[in-house]
């Protein structure tokens, strides 16, 4: 059942366009695949640095909690959007009547 639950290896480009919506599906397969390995003397943080390549590791390297290393790519991975970009689109939009 673990084969079947086991994510792929988080390989991706943090300033790719689709960067974020990779890193949301990728998350939730490996907490899905987390909750299903046994509880004992297995660390959440030395099962995630197994599921990263070198490259991406490099951005954890200095952090040894799960939770941490969690938040820190989160951060790598989803960028804010442009506040003033978005006020800008909001504003200069037609309204389409129906």
């Amino acid at each position: 059942m673990d084969k079947v639950l086991r994510p792929s290896r988080l390989d991706t480009d943090p300033s790719s366009q689709d960067a974020s919506s990779y890193w949301l599906y990728w998350k939730k397969t490996f907490e899905n695949f987390i909750a299903t390995l046994p509880s004992e003397g297995l660390g959440k943080y030395v099962v995630l640095t197994n599921f990263v390549t070198p490259k991406i590791y490099q951005y954890i390297e200095d952090v040894t909690e799960y939770d941490l290393a969690i938040e820190t790519l989160g951060k790598l991975f989803i960028k804010p959007q442009n506040e003033v970009y978005v006020r800008h689109v909001l504003a200069t939009r037609n309204q389409h009547l129906s």
